[in-house]
């Protein structure tokens, strides 16, 4: 009997660790843009992604990419970011900032009708 209760608090303690990681995610795609860049209004966070240096952060949002575009031209250029790249069209955009000798992108593309994809790359 006593295997089975082991048994079952350790499945509690899996089940309360599942639980908590998408609180965790959010968390940590906060720490990822700190105060390089901020989070478009509405935009729904979906992942982050690690490479070796660089950690992209994907979100999703109903705006369009011009929007996007728009908004982190003006937040990343109150931040220190210097825009060198702003290409946009209907369907997408693409912005690339530096500061310091490095670089941040903003990619943005309509997907399914009404949603927007977009990424931000530091």
């Amino acid at each position: 009997m006593p295997t089975t209760i082991v048994a079952r608090v350790l499945l509690l303690a899996v089940c309360c660790l599942l639980c908590c990681a998408p609180a965790s995610a959010q968390d940590d795609y906060r720490t990822v843009l700190a105060n390089e860049a901020g989070v478009f209004p509405g935009a729904e966070f979906k992942r982050v992604i690690r490479f070796p240096k660089a950690t992209a952060v994907l979100f999703e949002t109903g705006a369009s990419p011009a929007e996007i575009s728009a908004y982190y031209t003006k937040d990343m250029a109150a931040r220190g970011w210097k825009v060198e790249v702003s290409d946009v069209t209907d369907g997408a955009s693409f912005l690339l900032a530096t500061k310091n000798g490095r670089r941040a992108i903003v990619e943005a593309q309509r997907g399914l009708p009404g949603r927007t994809g977009f990424s931000v790359s530091l």
